[in-house]
């Protein structure tokens, strides 16, 4: 048995032990001793967690079979050995803390198999890997327990790629890791800290110490042309400057990515009638799918394929300087307030995701990408629709009356208000549309009081 592994894991489970995240014989320890073939060094089970001694510490192989040692492996060792296999863990540690506990329980329900618990706006978050600012999101998944490690483990496998080093079992505590027991135990504070935060605050909310952010307004959905640019910015900068790159861009020899976009194209043009034709499918020129694409641009037409060969496009004259967004002057300031105030800032337009970052990504106020936690597209579903609306809520998991959306489309603030979201109907210099019929209207996200 390596002496420098077994002395580092047995001093780190007294710590822990000693902060009381594992009483009595509660939770489980390790780490990879080796890869080829995989050995994971461990506490043996129903043992003091915060007295056990080097020696004491068992071996175990991929099978979780005991190899070396005295002892049982814990029945949850195929949970470790799940976590290390998809993630590349070097250490796991499984926590049993009043937080981890309640809140996995809390958050999960009765009528659930998983969920997740969404922790957001606090500095502490940048403790873990990956995560470089306190307005970043993560979502730690949630299971249902079950006795059954062999489909405990199986459930969680497809969740944990995506974890933020952590993973809560509803009822019983956290898992957490990390490429070896450095990071994995440093991981294992920030989540048990954030925890302990969350649980906190609800309780002070329940006991009306602390006023919930759901009787009010938590988050700000909004609209990009005529909210926050000037509607003239897209169609008469954005749509030209791809129009007249569709050639040159399409005509890009040997690069593979375009060849599934081609295609896309040409289904497009045959449903259409674009490419009508008796006998044999013929495959469209090179002439007529730029012609059918800026016939498209012309009309505004919304075809997914167009609006992601736009993305690319744009994507080459922000990278070259060429391409700027003039954000309306009040924008960037009310960002940042909002932001500032603990409100999640989403975007929902016709353009796609890819476009939307680009857009705020190179603005005339510098990159404001990371102001905001959700991008919404047409993939979602039409704007024009209440159910449209009614999915964004659900993601952003929130009710709709917690959400206001502003926008300079009628149909669109009537669509949000059918969901339940309350509006706001924004009007801007060279808006098409200045009739705000039952809306309450705004010239600036100043005028806008949350």
């Amino acid at each position: 048995m390596t002496s420098a592994f077994a002395d580092q894991l047995s001093r780190t489970m007294a710590a822990i032990h000693a902060r009381g995240w594992c009483d009595g014989t509660g939770g489980n320890f390790s780490c990879v001793l080796s890869r080829h073939p995989l050995t994971l060094l461990m506490a043996p089970s129903g043992v003091d967690k915060g007295s056990v001694a080097p020696e004491d510490l068992i071996e175990v192989n991929a099978e979780g079979t005991v190899v070396a040692g005295e002892g049982r492996a814990s029945a949850e060792t195929l949970l470790h050995l799940e976590i290390v296999d998809r993630t590349g863990a070097g250490a796991v540690l499984h926590t049993h803390s009043q937080a981890a506990t309640v809140l996995s329980d809390w958050c999960l329900g009765d009528d659930q198999t998983s969920g997740s618990l969404r922790l957001q706006g606090l500095e502490m978050l940048k403790g873990l890997e990956g995560i470089g600012s306190h307005s970043n999101q993560v979502k730690v998944p949630v299971l249902a327990n079950d006795q059954d490690l062999a489909s405990l483990s199986a459930a969680a496998g497809p969740l944990l790629a995506a974890a933020p080093q952590g993973l809560l079992i509803a009822g019983h505590g956290l898992y957490a890791w990390g490429s070896d027991l450095s990071q994995a135990r440093r991981h294992l504070e920030i989540l048990e800290w954030l925890l302990e935060q969350r649980w906190r605050r609800l309780l002070l909310e329940s006991l009306g110490q602390l006023k919930p952010r759901s009787e009010g307004i938590r988050a700000v959905l909004l609209d990009i042309e005529g909210t926050t640019c000037p509607v003239p910015f897209v169609s008469q900068v954005l749509f030209p400057y791809a129009r007249e790159r569709l050639d040159g861009f399409l005509r890009t020899e040997g690069n593979a990515a375009l060849a599934p976009l081609i295609e896309t194209i040409d289904r497009a043009m045959e449903a259409s009638g674009g490419a009508a034709h008796e006998g044999p499918r013929r495959t469209p020129s090179h002439d007529e799918r730029v012609h059918f694409l800026q016939t498209l641009i012309d009309q505004d037409h919304k075809l997914p394929v167009l609006k992601e060969l736009q993305g690319l496009i744009w994507d080459q004259g922000y990278a070259s300087g060429a391409l700027k967004c003039p954000l309306f002057d009040d924008v960037a300031p009310a960002l940042r307030a909002w932001r500032m105030e603990g409100l999640q800032l989403a975007v929902y337009s016709s353009g796609s995701v890819k476009a939307q970052q680009l857009l705020y990504g190179h603005s005339t106020d510098g990159d404001l990408r990371g102001l905001f936690s959700h991008w919404f597209d047409t993939s979602t579903g039409p704007k024009g629709e209440a159910a449209s609306y009614s999915a964004i809520a659900r993601d952003l998991e929130l009710a709709p009356a917690a959400i206001l959306f502003v926008s300079d489309s009628s149909s669109e603030l009537e669509a949000a208000q059918s969901a339940g979201m309350a509006t706001r109907f924004s009007v801007r210099p060279e808006n098409p549309a200045v009739d705000p019929g039952p809306f309450e209207v705004i010239t600036s996200l100043a005028q806008i009081e949350l």
